[in-house]
């Protein structure tokens, strides 16, 4: 009950209760929910808390009941988002991408499965939309990269801090402003137990479930001032060599100047969930993110404080890309992509440092 009533003062009443509902599958808070009339030509692979809790609620809160199947390989997951928000179940993946009514396919399915579904989805036609992370090995990168490059328009991606409030409170200040940056993310993680899923060795550590959101990020930041670099010296410290993607440090600098620090730590469960501090310097723009709730930012002499309630990680704008024109251009996307899979290789082969030419892996290059 605490952690509804924290959650309550964080998103507020209907998003809380959606996540009670996407934890519980209690059929019966649907009432909060109630049919709006859509056309129906969204479908969703991957009925999982996000797929329940997050794309879902956030279609139905900007385009009404759009929804038209749904699939995961967990049955009763498939079957209680189904009967929540009024998806049709179906038992193969490839019926729902080959329904002519599907115009949209919506991919959160486990990590290792996304390539796979976004490549097969884009083949057959459909806008897709495609959770992170796009890929969790080159084979899939290079696979998938090769089919964008022939629907490059039809393909939107999940990574949803650049949709933040607060990345675009502080875009304005930095927008092609052309000096080095110095970047400082300290991301509190879930706990996970040795079986969870994502330690699963094929889905790509948490160097590609977690860590790829700040990874992203830092990219994403280059492009807004103006210059991506291509040489990044990359060094990793493990609190613990037995596990290598976990409490972990990841600090990368640039041929341009750019100095980058990541760290994910994981030594207690957050009651509030995922809780970071987003820290930069860039020219004589300072920028401190609070967890997405507070931001402070100082220009010179000029300060100025900003509050965001709810707490805004981007979600929202993120999954209405399709819909609503805010788009995410997609070539940073795949640089970020280069960059996570080659910190996850280090971290697997318990490699410290390497230099990285980011150019030099790029397909066509």
């Amino acid at each position: 009950m605490r952690k509804i009533v924290c959650y309550n003062r964080l998103y507020g009443f209907f998003r809380t209760i959606v996540k009670v509902a996407g934890r519980t599958r209690y059929n019966w808070f649907k009432i909060f929910y109630p049919k709006k009339r859509a056309q129906r030509n969204v479908s969703l692979i991957g009925c999982g808390q996000f797929g329940f809790a997050a794309i879902s609620y956030f279609l139905y809160k900007n385009l009404g009941s759009c929804f038209l199947q749904c699939y995961d390989v967990d049955k009763e997951n498939s079957i209680s988002t189904a009967r929540f928000w009024g998806y049709v179940p179906v038992k193969d993946w490839k019926e729902l991408i080959a329904n002519p009514d599907c115009k949209y396919v919506y991919i959160a399915s486990d990590h290792y499965s996304h390539s796979k579904y976004a490549i097969e989805a884009l083949k057959a036609g459909k806008i897709v939309y495609c959770e992170k992370p796009i890929a969790v090995n080159d084979r899939q990168f290079k696979a998938l990269e090769e089919v964008i490059c022939r629907y490059p328009d039809k393909i939107y991606f999940g990574y949803n801090r650049p949709f933040s409030k607060a990345i675009a409170d502080l875009k304005i200040y930095i927008q092609d402003i052309l000096q080095p940056m110095t970047l400082n993310c300290f991301v509190s993680g879930h706990r996970l137990a040795p079986d969870h899923w994502y330690n699963d060795p094929k889905e790509g550590t948490r160097i590609c479930g977690n860590l790829g959101h700040w990874i992203d990020l830092s990219m994403y930041l280059f492009e807004i001032r103006g210059y991506v670099p291509t040489k990044f010296d990359i060094n990793i410290i493990c609190a613990d060599d037995q596990v290598a993607d976990d409490n972990i440090t990841v600090t990368y600098r640039t041929e341009f100047g750019d100095l980058v620090t990541l760290v994910l730590t994981s030594r207690t469960e957050p009651f509030e969930g995922i809780n970071e501090t987003i820290n930069l310097q860039c020219g004589n723009v300072i920028s401190k993110i609070d967890d997405f709730q507070a931001q402070t930012i100082w220009v010179g002499e000029k300060k100025k404080r900003i509050k965001y309630k709810p707490k805004d990680v981007g979600h929202q704008q993120s999954i209405v890309q399709p819909f609503h024109g805010k788009r995410r251009e997609g070539e940073g996307v795949m640089l970020s992509t280069l960059l996570m899979l080659k910190i996850k290789e280090m971290a697997l082969k318990h490699e410290k440092e390497t230099v990285f030419h980011l150019k030099n892996n790029i397909i066509g290059d």
